[in-house]
């Protein structure tokens, strides 16, 4: 009789064990499947007003290299940079020697803007030169892949000072 419980017994443990391996496999498995998750992302929470009017602020910083193309296909445009966040489109313009930003300049540049991204529902335009190499310093940093979080609240400043309406 004590053999057979402890064949018993055998067969219960190998049983036992043999069911655990397949949970292991199986949490294996689904590790390897959540493991595909892009967590390379440019977004940040912020408290700033660049955003969504203060309703929503996740902020999501872009290069808008196709809407920088098509502002420099104006005339007296030199040289531009776009950046967007949350429809919205900051841009920096090198212009043409003697030409001065005129509320008509900056209509063109904003239908450019609008025709390169339709979500964009706002424009900001500077020809500040300072400002146009900080939003190239930007772009730089963001097309080299560097994460928004570090500069996002210098950028923001940084709108804030030459937009202080935005």
């Amino acid at each position: 009789m004590k053999k057979i419980s402890i064949y018993a017994s055998a067969f219960m443990a190998m049983f036992l064990l043999t069911a655990c391996m397949g949970n292991d496999d199986n949490a294996e498995d689904q590790k390897d499947n959540t493991a595909a998750e892009n967590t390379a992302t440019n977004d940040q929470n912020t408290d700033n007003d660049i955003t969504d009017d203060n309703q929503n602020n996740d902020a999501d910083l872009d290069v808008a290299d196709k809407a920088a193309d098509k502002v420099e296909e104006i005339e007296e445009v030199k040289d531009a940079a776009v950046l967007l966040t949350d429809h919205r489109a900051y841009t920096a313009v090198d212009l043409q020697n003697g030409t001065n930003v005129s509320d008509d300049l900056k209509n063109k540049i904003e239908e450019k803007v609008k025709e390169a991204d339709t979500s964009v529902e706002k424009v900001y335009v500077s020809a500040d030169p300072d400002f146009s190499k900080q939003m190239k310093e930007y772009a730089d940093r963001i097309e080299a892949g560097e994460p928004v979080e570090g500069f996002f609240e210098e950028f923001s400043d940084t709108v804030q000072r030459v937009f202080p309406s935005s």
